[in-house]
């Protein structure tokens, strides 16, 4: 009995110490790391046809979600991934499977999101510091609305094997479109702009060759402008009949959310005048026409630059071009011709009686 009660001591101090110490043979955690270059431009075209093969269950990523390594793992999932998969799902079988697997193979694992398009880290903080939180938090939202689950974030995570070699012009492309985009965002709301902000990250992409990033640079520098198109003022010709006019002009919102900005009118000389308008209100996904008040001054070809303006007067859309052409004759030029007109005759029968008078002498 004795024996028993020591046995029975000795386990019970001994449980806690055992239990806490790691088990021998534990599977340690393994990642399976879903990273891989962009497949297509900004303007959503495939850069090669060879993408979908890469997703059957002997590809280089198809492998990875049919046959991937035993649990506990997680998975860090770069969402920027997905979208070109989805995208190719729409047509591609392949594609269709791949996504179906990897949905159902990992429900019971954790996500962890990769930043959206996995820029290189260093480069990033030097080009625009502030951006790789919004690229988390995007990627994350991304990842939760494909997997119908949470997911993590975790910057200490492992995704990349190196820096990216970033060429110039990839460089630029990514700085000077993100400035005008967050122009853009004084006005337009954050969350229509946030696709493309997110898939400017694919400029800083690793692994990606020089060729590519300069197609990459080239379709981001038309994806801003067909993004500022989304937001215009149509341009056109004009003829002013009379002294006082009400011309149209189509002030046109592709956005999703109503805007509002300052219609600004520059006129390039003074020939005529328009009533300032300022602030106008453009409701989603409208076409609106507004009344300009003019006021011919002299005949002629007036252009007129018309721009949207924020708040502190910086102009974020491209400028149209608006020409209006007069041959109407204003009271006040009226008035001045007449008025010269009657002066030279007044001079030329001066001279004449002049010349009368000499002649007689």
């Amino acid at each position: 009995m004795k024996k028993y009660r020591a046995l029975v001591l000795v386990a019970v101090f001994l449980f806690p110490i055992l239990a806490a110490l790691p088990v021998a043979n534990a599977e340690p955690n393994q990642n399976i790391i879903l990273v891989d270059q962009p497949h297509r431009d900004f303007q959503g075209n495939f850069f090669t046809d060879d993408f979908a093969s890469t997703l059957l269950p002997t590809g280089s990523l198809g492998l990875k979600v049919f046959t991937p390594t035993v649990r506990p793992r997680t998975w860090l999932i770069d969402p920027a991934l997905l979208d070109d998969i989805q995208a190719l799902a729409i047509k591609n079988v392949d594609a269709q499977n791949w996504l179906v697997q990897l949905k159902t193979i990992s429900s019971e694992d954790s996500v962890i999101a990769v930043p959206y398009a996995h820029p290189d880290l260093s480069l990033l903080r030097r080009l625009a510091p502030n951006e790789l939180n919004f690229y988390f938090d995007y990627s994350k939202k991304q990842l939760q609305l494909f997997f119908g689950k949470e997911v993590l974030i975790d910057k200490s995570a492992k995704w990349y094997s190196g820096k990216a070699k970033v060429i110039s012009e990839a460089a630029l492309s990514y700085t000077y479109n993100r400035r005008a985009l967050v122009l853009m965002s004084t006005v337009v709301p954050v969350e229509q702009l946030d696709p493309l902000r997110s898939r400017l990250a694919a400029l800083l992409s690793e692994g990606i060759s020089e060729y590519r990033q300069r197609t990459l640079a080239a379709s981001a520098d038309l994806a801003l402008m067909q993004e500022r198109h989304r937001l215009r003022i149509i341009g056109g010709n004009y003829r002013l009949t009379s002294l006082h006019e009400k011309i149209p002009v189509t002030l046109v919102n592709d956005f999703d959310t109503p805007i509002t900005a300052n219609l600004h009118l520059g006129v390039q000389n003074s020939r005529i005048k328009i009533a300032k308008i300022g602030q106008v209100t453009l409701p989603a996904k409208s076409k609106t026409q507004v009344f300009l008040h003019i006021t011919v001054i002299a005949s002629g070809t007036t252009t007129v630059l018309a721009e949207y303006r924020n708040s502190s007067g910086k102009t974020i859309n491209d400028v149209s071009i608006l020409t209006f052409s007069s041959s109407v004759i204003s009271p006040t030029v009226a008035w001045f011709t007449t008025g010269a007109a009657i002066i030279l005759a007044l001079a030329a029968i001066t001279q004449s009686v002049r010349r009368v008078r000499r002649s007689r002498k």
